[in-house]
């Protein structure tokens, strides 16, 4: 009854991840159940990379319950990042005296990852020792975007740090002990980032305040493709088709994170920043056995020539960053599908 509660209360949309999973067992029926359910997560933005969940199902798939299967462990895992959404609404909200970060550790153990231990302890069987709990509970509630997630590197930080006890034939319980291994550098990093979000919201209505009073630092943004990044990875695993609509958007997206509309910008004062920046999103979207076919600096020199033209015409120009996106995403657009064509299409 309690598990129904629990489930109940942190919903999921098994049947549509099922039906995901199905159409992934159609397309490559050569693939092995744990390559297809690795595949199933970084679809669904789980997990760091390929080869890390790849990893971490090899490691716990003989650590699952017989009554449940990896495809119920990835469930989970999905689930996990449910309850982490949950947890941070609860943490953006929370008030503790004199931003006590030992009492937000016992507060949110407490109030969400206890009920989530008795619930996904039934999950794996039950002589297994204690830290591969507390590596479990590491990577189930870690951030989506989290960039290592390696199973020996959290099991070696474990490892000797998390007893297993007994009396008699009886484990004793030390769950909480367990938790606050596998979660205070979390819920401290997260608290953390929660209480600097509330200073900058108090500078910002202090400048509202002082409206008449003209603003002396100004806003810094820095180019972000984590899109691009996604979407190269995703085409690189899954040999997926990219739309040029796709592509089109990625490219928005990591122009967007710096113009800004209303903002003026000299071209030549970001375009060697931004170049940079490109060609270190599409290098991170590569897997291993791809990036060996192209070097950061062939992109490089593939961006500054495409926007060669572009540079001569408006490298002193004082342009508005709607105006400049319109321009350069069509470019940009048309290096990555180059990119994909030539060295990623086969």
């Amino acid at each position: 009854m309690e598990s129904v509660e629990f489930e109940n209360r942190y919903k999921i949309d098994k049947e549509r991840l099922i039906s995901y999973y199905n159409r992934i067992k159609r397309q490559d029926k050569d693939q092995t159940q744990l390559s297809m359910i690795a595949k199933f997560l970084v679809n669904q933005t789980i997990g760091s990379s390929y080869d890390d969940i790849y990893g971490i199902l090899l490691y716990f798939k003989d650590k699952i319950i017989i009554e449940k299967s990896l495809l119920d462990f990835a469930m989970e895992w999905i689930r996990a990042q449910k309850i982490r959404l949950e947890y941070k609404k609860y943490l953006i909200r929370a008030q503790y005296p004199q931003n006590d970060l030992a009492l937000a550790i016992d507060d949110c153990i407490f109030r969400f990852f206890l009920d989530s231990d008795k619930y996904l302890r039934m999950l794996l069987k039950t002589n297994i020792q204690e830290y591969n709990f507390c590596a479990l509970y590491e990577i189930f509630f870690s951030p989506y975007d989290t960039k290592n997630l390696n199973i020996e590197d959290i099991l070696r930080r474990h490892m000797h740090n998390v007893p297993t006890h007994f009396h008699g034939s009886t484990k004793i319980n030390v769950n909480t002990i367990i938790l606050r291994s596998a979660l205070s550098n979390l819920i401290v990093k997260d608290y953390e980032d929660v209480l600097f979000s509330r200073k900058e919201e108090e500078a910002m209505k202090c400048k509202q305040i002082n409206g008449n009073v003209k603003l002396q630092k100004k806003l810094i943004y820095e180019f972000n493709g984590s899109l691009l990044e996604r979407m190269i990875k995703t085409y690189c695993i899954g040999k997926k088709p990219i739309f040029p609509s796709e592509i089109e958007k990625a490219v928005s997206q990591f122009l967007s994170s710096y113009l800004r509309f209303g903002s003026f910008y000299k071209f030549a004062e970001f375009k060697d920043n931004m170049t940079k920046c490109f060609a270190e999103d599409i290098i991170c979207g590569l897997t291993d056995n791809k990036k060996s076919l192209i070097q950061k600096n062939h992109i490089v020199a593939a961006i500054s020539k495409a926007l060669l033209e572009f540079n001569k015409i408006n490298c002193d120009l004082e342009l508005d960053g709607l105006a400049l996106k319109k321009d350069l995403t069509p470019i940009l657009k048309d290096i990555v599908i180059h990119l994909i064509d030539t060295y990623l299409n086969f």
